[in-house]
C-alpha cells in the first residue's frame, strides 16, 4: 500500500509545483521553478530507489525504514512547494497513519526522526519555506515538532501493545521460540520462493517424560528453556526454530538440497544438546532424536513433511535414542506394516499369538539363578515382531494390563514346573508396566495367581524401571512394602538410565537393581569405576546386583571381577521358549567356557590385576 502511496505522490507533487509554485514563490525565477525541479528530482533520487528497494528484499525491516523514511521526506517536500500552507501540514499526520499500518513502533520512530530533522533544518535555513512568509518565527518548529510527537506517542505506545499481542500470538510463552502458527506462515512464505528448497528437522528429546517424573515440572521447564537456548547458539538466524510440542520442536532450514547437509545440521544440534545443562547446581544430560524430511523432495506441503520426518525421528528412537534419521522409502514401508500391527494388535491375545521366553540370570558361579519372562508376539502376516515396536502401542492402547497378567500367569505356572527335588530353586522375573502398578488391587492380583498357581512368592521377582516408582513415591512405596511383606523380590530394571539421582535408591524398597547394558561400552577405565561405585552403594543397602547385555567373556570376567552379584546376556543364552528352558537348565554347568578361552583371555587382559586374579580362581 505504502508503495502505491509514494508512486502517485510523485507525479503528484510535479503537478502541485505545476500550478503553486509560480505564485508563491518570493525568490527570482531563472529557467524551471526551483520547485518543479525538487519534485522531478525526488522521484529518481528517493522515490524510485526504495520502490525498488522493495521488490528486491521485500518484507524486511530495512525495506519498511526506507519506505518510511522515504514517505515523510515526500510530506515535507511537498510543504515546501505548497509554500508552507496549513492544510499541507497535515499531510505528515496523515503518513504517520499509514505508517502505523506496519505494526511496527520502530518504523514510526524513524519517521519522525526524518520529520523532525527536516522541520528543524528549515527552520533556521529556510523558514519560509515551512511556514510561509508572512508567519516566520525561529521557534514555529517546536509546536510543529510537538503536534509530531503527541500523535507519535499514542501510534507508539499502540504500536508497541500490538506487537507485544502478536509476539505472543506467535511464539511460545515458555521458550520464546516460534509457535506452530509462525512457523506454519514461515514454511508458507519460503515455499512460494523459486527454485525453493530445504531440509525440515524434528526434534524429540528423549525420556523426557520420566525426567518430568523424577525432576518436577519447575526443573523441567527450566531444562526446555536451556535446551531451547542452545538451539538458538547453534543454529542462529540461518533456522526457523519453533516448540510444536512438549517436548518437541521443529527446525526449518533453508537452501539444503543433499541428505549430506541435512544429517550434518541434525548431528550438529545432536552434539550441542549432549553437552550437560546446568539447572540448579546440578548436571544434567539429555539427548535427542531427530528425524529429518528434505523440500520438496519428501513433500510440498508442510503436513506431509513433518508426518515423514516423524517417522524418520521414530525411526531413530528404535535405533536406540540420540541419534539422527532421514527419511526415505523404507522407513514409510516400515510405517505402513506398523499400522497393520497397530491393527491387529487387539486380537493378538485372544487369538493365541503371544508367547512368553525366557532369558537366564547366572551368579558368580555361573549357575542359573533366576530366568526374565519376556514376552513374543509372532504376527501372522509380518512373523516376529520387536517388543520395542508392539510393547508401546499396548500401552498406548491400555491392553498392556490384560496382556501383562496373561505373562505373569504363564511365567508363574513355568516356574513352578522348573522346581525339581535335587536341583536349586530357579526364580522367574517378570517385567510390570507402570498400567499394571498403578492398579488400586495390584498386589492383591499378583497373590491371587501365585495362590492359584501354587508358587512360592520368594520364587518371583517382579522388575519395574526408575520412572514407574519416581511418579509417585508414596503410592509406590505402598504397593513395594504390600508385595515384600509378600515374599515377593523387587528390580529396579534399566537402573542408571533414567534422571533419578543414586540418593533415590535408599528410598526405593528392592531387593535388586539391573545395571543397564550401556554401562558396558568400551570396557574403559571409567566406565569400571561407575558400575564399582554403584555396586558398593547398592550392597551398602542390602541390594543385589544383576547386570544386563553380557555378550562376551571378557564383560562376563571384568564384571565379576566388579563384584557384580549376577549377570545376564547372549553370552550365556538368548532367550528360550517354554519348551527349550527344562532342556537348557539339565545340561548348564558353571565350566561353560573352555581353557583355551580362558588362556586367550588372560594374554588379552595380562595389564589388569583384578581381571587376572577373577580368571585365575577360576
Amino acid at each position: 500500500m505504502m508503495l502505491w502511496l509514494l508512486a502517485l505522490e510523485w507525479p503528484g507533487m510535479i503537478v502541485v509545483a505545476l500550478l503553486l509554485s509560480p505564485r508563491i514563490w518570493t525568490g527570482n525565477e531563472s529557467g524551471l521553478h526551483p520547485h518543479l525541479w525538487a519534485a522531478m528530482l525526488a522521484g529518481p533520487i528517493f522515490i524510485l530507489p526504495v520502490i525498488l528497494l522493495a521488490h528486491i528484499y521485500p518484507a524486511r525491516a530495512l525495506t519498511r525504514h526506507a519506505i518510511a523514511a522515504a514517505q515523510m521526506l515526500v510530506s515535507a517536500l511537498l510543504i515546501d512547494i505548497t509554500g508552507g500552507r496549513v492544510e499541507t501540514h497535515f499531510h505528515i499526520f496523515g503518513s504517520l497513519a499509514f505508517l502505523a499500518f506496519y505494526r511496527d513502533w520502530r518504523v514510526l520512530i524513524t519517521a519522525s526522526a526524518v520529520t523532525a530533522a527536516n522541520h528543524l533544518i528549515g527552520t533556521f535555513y529556510w523558514p519560509e519555506s515551512l511556514y510561509g512568509v508572512l508567519t516566520v518565527s525561529p521557534w514555529r518548529w517546536v509546536e510543529h515538532a510537538w503536534w509530531v510527537v503527541f500523535e507519535d506517542f499514542f501510534l507508539v505506545v499502540a504500536g508497541l501493545r500490538e506487537e507485544n499481542l502478536d509476539w505472543r500470538a506467535n511464539h511460545d510463552a515458555l521458550t520464546g521460540l516460534a509457535n506452530r502458527g509462525l512457523f506454519n506462515e514461515c514454511f508458507d512464505a519460503i515455499s512460494r520462493g523459486p527454485n525453493a528448497s530445504g531440509a525440515l528437522l524434528v526434534i524429540n528429546l528423549d525420556r523426557f517424560k520420566e525426567a518430568n517424573d523424577a525432576l518436577g515440572r519447575t526443573v523441567c521447564d527450566r531444562l526446555l528453556r536451556l535446551a531451547a537456548e542452545r538451539l538458538t547458539e547453534t543454529l542462529g538466524s540461518c533456522a526457523m526454530i519453533a516448540r510444536v510440542k512438549g517436548d518437541e520442536f521443529a527446525v526449518l532450514i533453508e537452501h539444503i538440497v543433499h541428505r549430506e547437509e541435512a544429517l550434518e545440521a541434525g548431528r550438529m544440534i545432536s552434539a550441542s544438546l549432549s553437552v550437560p545443562f546446568q539447572v540448579e547446581g546440578d548436571e544434567l544430560l539429555l539427548s535427542a532424536s531427530i528425524g529429518i524430511a528434505l523440500y520438496p523432495y519428501d513433500g510440498a506441503a508442510l503436513t506431509a513433511l513433518e508426518e515423514r520426518a516423524a517417522k524418520a525421528m521414530f525411526r531413530a528412537k528404535k535405533q536406540g535414542r540420540n541419534s539422527c534419521v532421514i527419511f526415505s522409502t523404507e522407513i514409510e514401508l516400515r510405517e505402513n506394516i506398523l499400522q497393520e500391527i497397530r491393527r491387529d494388535l487387539h486380537h493378538a491375545l485372544p487369538r493365541g499369538q503371544f508367547s512368553v521366553h525366557f532369558q537366564p540370570i547366572v551368579d558368580r558361579n555361573e549357575v542359573v539363578a533366576s530366568m526374565e519372562a519376556l514376552l513374543r508376539w509372532t504376527h501372522p502376516v509380518h512373523g516376529p515382531v520387536s517388543p520395542g515396536d508392539f510393547i508401546p502401542m499396548a500401552e498406548q492402547f491400555g491392553l498392556i494390563t490384560d496382556i501383562g497378567e496373561w505373562v505373569l500367569r504363564v511365567a508363574c505356572r513355568e516356574c513352578r514346573n522348573w522346581q525339581r527335588d535335587g536341583r536349586r530353586p530357579v526364580c522367574v522375573g517378570v517385567n510390570v508396566s507402570a498400567l499394571q502398578f498403578e492398579q488400586p488391587d495390584f498386589p492383591g492380583k499378583v497373590t491371587e495367581i501365585l495362590q492359584e498357581i501354587g508358587l512360592d512368592p520368594a520364587l518371583l521377582t517382579l522388575e519395574l524401571t526408575e520412572g514407574i516408582l519416581l511418579k509417585n513415591l508414596s503410592f509406590a512405596g505402598r504397593h513395594l512394602n504390600a508385595l515384600r511383606a509378600r515374599g515377593i523380590r523387587i528390580s529396579l530394571d534399566d537402573f542408571g538410565t533414567g534422571y533419578s539421582s543414586l540418593s533415590y535408591l535408599a528410598s526405593m524398597s528392592a531387593d535388586t537393581i539391573k545395571l543397564d547394558k550401556s554401562f558396558l561400552g568400551g570396557g574403559s577405565a571409567t566406565e569400571s569405576e561407575i558400575i564399582e561405585s554403584m555396586v558398593k552403594l547398592a550392597h551398602k543397602l542390602g541390594m543385589r546386583v544383576v547386570a544386563e547385555g553380557v555378550e562376551t567373556l571378557q564383560q562376563s570376567s571384568r564384571l565379576r571381577s566388579l563384584n557384580c552379584d549376577e549377570l545376564q546376556g547372549f553370552y550365556y543364552s538368548r532367550p528360550l521358549p517354554e519348551h527349550k528352558v527344562e532342556g537348557f537348565l539339565g545340561s548348564f554347568h558353571a565350566e561353560h567356557t573352555t581353557d583355551v578361552q580362558l588362556a586367550e583371555l588372560s594374554n588379552s587382559m595380562a595389564g589388569d590385576p583384578r581381571l587376572a586374579a577373577t580368571i585365575s580362581s577360576r
